[in-house]
C-alpha cells in the first residue's frame, strides 16, 4: 500500500470528529475581536504610562526648579545707608572718645581709645555691617550676654584661624583674624560688632557706649562740586579730634578688588580709582618729599598745586598721576590710579568746583557731598 492510501484512509476516519464549518468560522472571528480587544488594551495602557512619563518628567523638573535657594545666614539685604553716610558713633561717656572714624562700602568702622590713656583698657574698635552683609552664625554660637538692656553674644574667636598661606597678615606676621568680639543685631537689621579690646570687661564696657543715629553724610574739610564720571563715594575716613591730629580720606570709585583687611584697622583699597587725602599743611614734606616746591607750580581757584605723572620723589605711582594742592592750613592730595581714565582736565576741573576748608580743627568741616 502506497502512502497516499494511507493517508486517504486517515482522513476519512477523521472526518466524523470534524467540527462544524460554521462554528469554526464563527470561534474564529470570536477569537479575532478578542485578539483586537487585547491589543487595543494593550496600546491604550502603553498610551496612558507614556502620557503620564511624558507628564511626570517636566513634574519632577518643575519642582527642582522651583525651589528656594537656601536661606542667607546674613538675612535679607535692606535699605539702610548711603556708603558716605554714618550712623555709628559714642554716647558722651568718661571713659572712650573717637579717635577716628569712617565708611567702607556696606560696613562702617570707629575705633576708640581711652581718655585716660590706660594699658588696662585702650579702647576698642567698632564695626557696624549694613543689613544682609554678616554672617551672625558663628556669633550666636557663643555666650548670651546683655548689652545695654538687649541681648548680644560674646565669643572668644569671631572668625576662623587663616591658612597658614594667607597673604593677609597681622601682627608678627600671623594671619590676621577678629578674636575676641561683641555683637548684637539692631532693630534696623545691621549688626554691631565690638573688639579689639584688652579682655572681655572692657568690650562690654565699650559696647555700652555704641550708639546708631539717623544717617548724616560724613564731613570733612574737603567738599565736593563736581568728580569724574560722577564716582561714587566708597571710602571714607576722617580723625576730627584736633588735639590728637585732623585728618580725612575719601575714595571715589570702586576698587578692583574687595576690601582685605590684614590688620585690626580698615583702610581704603589701593586700586581705588580715585583718592582723597587731606592732612595739615604743617609737616607735609614727610608725604610730599622735600622738594615738591621745586617742580613746576600753577594757580587753580587759588591754591598752588603741583602735578606728577607716574613715579616721581616719593610717589610710586607708574599708570596714574598725583595733584598736590597747598590751601593754607590743608595739603590735599588727589591720587589717580589711571591718569588715562581720569587726565589732568579731569582734576583741574574738580579742584575748580571744590571747597576746602581749614586742618587746624574741624569747626568748618562740612558734609563732603550733597546739595
Amino acid at each position: 500500500m502506497t502512502s497516499l492510501d494511507e493517508l486517504k484512509r486517515t482522513l476519512e476516519q477523521g472526518a466524523g470528529h470534524a467540527p462544524d464549518p460554521a462554528g469554526l468560522v464563527e470561534q474564529a472571528q470570536a477569537g479575532a475581536v478578542r485578539l483586537r480587544r487585547r491589543n487595543r488594551i494593550r496600546g491604550a495602557v502603553v498610551t496612558v504610562v507614556a502620557v503620564a512619563a511624558a507628564m511626570a518628567v517636566p513634574s519632577v523638573v518643575r519642582s527642582y526648579s522651583a525651589e528656594p535657594p537656601p536661606p542667607n545666614p546674613a538675612g535679607p539685604m535692606t535699605y539702610y545707608r548711603e556708603p558716605y553716610e554714618h550712623t555709628l558713633e559714642l554716647a558722651s561717656n568718661p571713659t572712650y572718645f573717637t579717635m577716628l572714624h569712617g565708611t567702607q562700602g556696606k560696613t562702617q568702622f570707629l575705633v576708640a581709645r581711652s581718655l585716660k590713656n590706660s594699658s588696662r583698657d585702650g579702647g576698642g574698635t567698632v564695626a557696624v555691617h549694613d543689613p544682609g552683609t554678616f554672617d551672625p552664625t558663628r556669633l550666636r554660637r557663643g555666650e548670651q550676654v546683655t548689652v545695654q538692656g538687649h541681648p548680644a553674644h560674646y565669643v572668644d574667636k569671631l572668625e576662623e584661624p587663616a591658612p597658614t598661606d594667607s597673604p593677609s597678615t597681622g601682627p608678627g606676621g600671623t594671619p590676621y583674624r577678629i578674636g575676641p568680639a561683641v555683637g548684637w543685631q539692631d532693630p534696623s537689621g545691621a549688626w554691631v560688632i565690638v573688639y579689639e579690646s584688652v579682655d572681655r570687661a572692657s568690650l562690654l564696657r565699650l559696647a555700652q557706649t555704641v550708639r546708631l543715629t539717623a544717617p548724616h553724610t560724613a564731613k570733612a574739610p574737603v567738599r565736593f562740586g563736581w568728580v569724574p564720571d560722577d564716582l561714587p563715594v566708597s571710602y571714607t575716613e576722617s580723625r576730627d579730634v584736633a588735639e590728637h591730629g585732623v585728618e580725612a580720606q575719601i575714595g571715589l570709585g570702586n576698587p578692583d578688588e574687595a576690601p582685605d583687611q590684614s590688620s585690626p584697622f580698615f583702610m581704603m583699597p589701593y586700586s581705588t580709582p580715585l583718592s582723597v587725602i587731606a592732612l595739615p599743611m604743617e609737616g607735609i614734606m614727610t608725604m610730599w618729599g622735600e622738594d615738591y616746591a621745586k617742580r613746576p607750580m600753577k594757580l587753580i581757584a587759588g591754591h598752588k598745586t603741583w602735578y606728577i605723572e607716574g613715579n616721581g620723589g616719593p610717589f610710586n605711582n607708574k599708570d596714574g598721576s598725583q595733584l598736590l594742592i597747598d590751601a593754607g592750613s590743608c595739603a590735599v592730595t588727589l591720587t589717580v590710579k589711571d591718569r588715562t581714565a581720569i587726565p589732568y582736565a579731569a582734576l583741574d576741573r574738580m579742584v575748580q568746583n571744590m571747597i576746602i576748608g581749614t586742618c587746624d580743627d574741624t569747626s568748618d568741616w562740612q558734609p563732603i557731598v550733597g546739595p
